[in-house]
């Protein structure tokens, strides 16, 4: 018989959050025992169906425009003298001249221009790099927090496997995560029978005192699996046990004993 601080062990080692000492005894546990081996195992399949996903933050879009701006100087426009036509011998001379001092001016206008273009592409590059490490920079450090705030609240749950008490369906198994600060927690099940539409299956929370608080109901689907978030229509002050009964279509003020489908062992 597997008691609740093996239980406990056992799921804490599914949800990967046993630590040196701990993991190292229940491995050795594990090893030796294969009723233990065989609750690993449920557990494994029944978490499985917990996931979630970290949206990654893309800087704002003003960003890169704003550095453009900084490093891009306006154009300047050079203006080329209008000439004065004089009807002179000198004039052919003078146009020549003027036109090579015009030509001179321009080459050398051009190559400040492709210098000042390739200084400014080489910055524009050197600040897309920098925008780029910082939204690396900016996604990781939010991932990380969000794996901190995970940490810190699975540390505050209360995790219970519910064990089938129905002869129809022994292979049914279920486990809750409740968080007794935020007063809500999450349920999955699977190898429930499927019931008829006029009866739903309801979730209770017994706390300490042994008063059942309804949870919320709730169907399966047609291979028997269900996970949903639930939240007790009162406060609970400890919850001690978690039980799933069959009722009729929108659930009961108080659960139906007779018809208990699934239950947690009561906590010390």
């Amino acid at each position: 018989m597997i008691d609740e601080r093996m239980e406990e062990q056992a799921s804490l080692h599914v949800l990967g959050l046993l630590t040196g000492t701990e993991q190292l005894e229940f491995t050795r546990a594990l090893q030796s025992d294969p009723e233990l081996q065989a609750l690993v195992a449920r557990l494994s399949t029944a978490t499985g169906a917990l996931a979630g996903a970290v949206p990654l933050v893309e800087p704002p879009p003003q960003l890169r425009a704003k550095m453009l701006a900084q490093v891009t100087p306006p154009q300047k426009t050079v203006s080329l003298p209008e000439p004065k036509f004089r009807v002179a011998r000198w004039l052919p001379w003078a146009f020549a001249t003027s036109l090579a001092v015009v030509c001179a001016g321009l080459f050398l206008q051009d190559s400040q221009l492709r210098k000042t273009v390739g200084d400014q592409a080489r910055q524009i590059g050197t600040l897309n790099q920098l925008a780029l490490s910082l939204e690396a920079s900016t996604n990781s450090l939010r991932q990380a927090v969000l794996a901190l705030q995970e940490t810190n609240r699975m540390a505050n749950l209360r995790i219970a496997m519910l064990n089938s008490l129905a002869a129809d369906a022994p292979n049914s198994v279920a486990v809750t995560l409740w968080d007794n600060k935020r007063q809500d927690g999450i349920f999955v099940a699977q190898n429930l029978k499927t019931l008829p539409t006029d009866r739903d299956y309801e979730l209770w929370v017994i706390d300490e005192n042994q008063k059942p608080v309804a949870a919320g109901v709730f169907q399966v689907a047609a291979n028997g699996s269900v996970r949903m978030e639930f939240k007790p229509a009162q406060l609970i002050k400890t919850a001690g046990v978690f039980a799933v009964t069959e009722e009729i279509k929108g659930g009961v003020a108080s659960p139906t004993v007779k018809n208990m489908v699934l239950a947690s062992s009561a906590t010390r």
